[in-house]
């Protein structure tokens, strides 16, 4: 039961702290940067919308002031079913060169992308969110990545900006995925991308199932080529932090239960005869830390079984359930502080994971999505 216990807790500490430290150190002895360099090639931004007449109008605004060449950058809207007036004000743009693409029913947003990408014009193409507002240089910086002939696919990844003003955040968590997949990136390809701001060269673009999740499964396809994904640290987007636990409760569960499924229909990426280094990141980057929600109970298990007998596994034991108190505390705001806010989102994320595994293992799949704002 020891030995169960130091290898459950093993797995929980792993995918947060060992292996980051691990590619990191990779990336410092292995790893080198790839070629940066001014590359004009046409763009094409795609933003994914469904019912977001509360901001799409900010987001067309934002998107007609980036910096680069007008000819050279084509700007289409891809409304999934929208039911408010999203359609309308996208098109009262079309004067600026604002393209709709409008379905009149729900199709899911990989379905709506298959339709588009191969309609679009750009050499590049660039994936984005309604709510997801870029810096006026982000086309700039995403151009000089494919410089580089290997590089198939360049993410960005998101800053929060605080309520009541204008300073932007960036949570643990965030940065913590930022500075692993930048180590990713410079020795092989990072795992998966951020779906509010990525960019791919069009002639790798390849159909998906409507079930797949996107920005998971398009880098995935982009390997597969033998291209290289790769996060630009200095391409980010900003968005206003979501309010509501629930919300971020069910975007949780629906990501969970596609990845898992895209995972399923892509086992072979975790063969290192094939994948090389990019077969351990997604291992340790994505299945092992799925697999978090089952090792920390089973650590939480081990350690009561063990409390009797062992000092040691006594004042985890104590340490493990006040963690779990702070947490449920955290989630219904009676405590607000940093380390509170960590404890709920670690517990609120690993929850969700549990009930994405059981929908998954159910053979229930998420394909429809919704901003998690409108949840």
């Amino acid at each position: 039961m020891s030995i169960c216990f130091h290898i459950l807790l093993f797995l929980v500490l792993y995918p947060y702290f060992l292996y980051p430290a691990i590619v990191i150190i990779m990336a410092k002895t292995g790893g080198k940067i790839w070629v940066q360099d001014d590359d004009y090639k046409k763009i094409s931004v795609i933003i994914s919308v469904f019912n977001e007449e509360g901001v799409i109008r900010d987001k067309i605004r934002n998107t007609l002031k980036l910096l680069y060449p007008k000819e050279l950058l084509e700007i289409i809207i891809v409304s999934d079913g929208s039911t408010d007036e999203t359609n309308s004000i996208a098109s009262s743009f079309e004067d600026s060169g604002i393209r709709l693409e409008a379905f009149l029913e729900r199709k899911g947003k990989t379905a709506c992308l298959n339709q588009v990408v191969p309609k679009a014009e750009g050499d590049i193409i660039v994936f984005t969110d309604a709510n997801s507002m870029f810096l006026p240089d982000t086309l700039l910086k995403f151009s000089r990545n494919f410089k580089c002939g290997e590089i198939g696919l360049v993410t960005g990844w998101t800053k929060y900006r605080k309520p009541g003003g204008n300073e932007e955040s960036v949570g643990l968590y965030a940065r913590l995925e930022m500075v692993t997949k930048r180590a990713e990136s410079m020795i092989s390809s990072c795992v998966g991308a951020d779906g509010a701001v990525f960019a791919i060269r069009k002639n790798l673009y390849r159909p998906l199932q409507d079930n797949d999740i996107n920005d998971f499964v398009i880098p995935l396809n982009v390997i597969a080529q033998g291209k290289r994904v790769v996060l630009d640290s200095d391409v980010y987007c900003i968005e206003e932090p979501g309010k509501n636990e629930a919300k971020e409760y069910s975007r949780q569960v629906r990501i969970t239960n596609r990845t898992l499924g895209a995972m399923g229909r892509n086992i072979q990426f975790l063969n290192p005869f094939s994948y090389g280094s990019f077969a351990f990141f997604l291992f340790s980057h994505k299945l092992v830390r799925f697999l978090v929600p089952f090792t920390f109970l089973g650590t939480l298990v081990t350690a009561l079984s063990l409390a009797n007998q062992s000092i040691f596994h006594a004042i985890f034991s104590i340490l493990q359930l006040l963690f779990i108190c702070i947490g449920i505390a955290g989630m219904f705001r009676l405590l607000t502080d940093r380390l509170t806010q960590l404890c709920s989102f670690f517990l609120l994320t690993n929850l969700a994971q549990l009930v994405g595994w059981i929908r998954w293992a159910s053979g229930k799949a998420d394909v429809m999505w919704k901003p998690v704002r409108q949840d």
